[in-house]
């Protein structure tokens, strides 16, 4: 896929009301694409499509108020896409929260519930968000569509700071190469993005960062647009971080790993033709 045939598709992203999130949405735009701004923060998100839908033919974009940790609110999140512009193309599961305390060392017994609102949206929503998006973009038989999780460089490189962020983190990484394992067999490509600490509204009040630690957002979109342009890739983790960026590679399974994987890989196989014969 190229500049050119991003015209016309539609790209579901979530978290988009700012950050990564919103500076994706502004190139899909940029190059005739459509989108739909799923974010919590209703106010930016409305003002964003406003923007973006100012001077056109056409609507281009709208916003839907969603939740990622709440299932229900994402099949509508999925619904409304349909039945406005009548095909989802891009699915990016992008929004986040992350942990600015290290809770994981602090002497309490206080259930530390902000544990859970972290897993909730960065990894269930993702979770919900990427079972969802193979769920429609199979219907797009036979084109199938794109699928791009955020992860974080933490993932690879965990933090002790963010133990908890960065297990949420790991998580996507886990999720997005399981299931570029069978998503060829629908034409789907699933990939995810690393970025390293971004300048956007979530690192506002970061402190005491070196500047070479940073990477700047038009060089962490890249990564999103390499992933879009590319059908060839799938499974594949890219990790940004200040001007660079880098395909991770995973040591090969030991063979009875390998073995494994691809029984699973010929059970799911069955389970299809069982489903067509029917």
């Amino acid at each position: 896929m190229t500049t050119q045939q991003v015209k016309g598709k539609v790209a579901i992203i979530t978290g988009a009301s700012s950050g990564i999130g919103h500076a994706i949405a502004t190139r899909l735009v940029n190059e005739g694409g459509k989108v739909v701004i799923a974010d919590v923060n209703e106010d930016a998100g409305e003002k964003i499509a406003k923007e973006f839908n100012a001077n056109k033919s056409e609507i281009i974009a709208i916003f839907h108020k969603t939740d990622v940790s709440k299932w229900n609110e994402l099949i509508s999140l999925f619904d409304k896409t349909k039945q406005t512009f009548g095909q989802i193309d891009i699915v990016i599961n992008n929004a986040a929260i992350t942990d600015i305390e290290n809770g994981m060392l602090q002497d309490s017994l206080e259930e530390p519930t902000h544990f859970s609102k972290l897993i909730e949206i960065n990894l269930m929503g993702v979770i919900y968000g990427t079972k969802l998006a193979f769920q429609y973009l199979k219907q797009n038989n036979p084109q199938g569509g794109i699928i791009i999780n955020t992860a974080s460089i933490t993932a690879i490189h965990p933090v002790f700071t963010f133990g908890v962020y960065c297990a949420t983190k790991s998580g996507v990484i886990s999720l997005t190469r399981s299931m570029a394992q069978v998503s060829e067999l629908h034409n789907i490509t699933i990939n995810a993005v690393c970025p390293s600490v971004t300048r956007t509204g979530m690192t506002a009040g970061a402190i005491g960062i070196p500047d070479h630690w940073w990477s700047s957002i038009d060089d962490v979109v890249e990564a999103y647009f390499k992933c879009i342009y590319n059908p060839k890739l799938n499974g594949a983790i890219f990790s940004v971080w200040n001007k660079e960026m880098r395909e991770e590679k995973f040591e090969n399974p030991a063979p009875v790993i390998e073995e494994m994987i691809q029984g699973n890989y010929m059970l799911y196989l069955s389970t299809l033709e069982k489903e067509k014969s029917n």
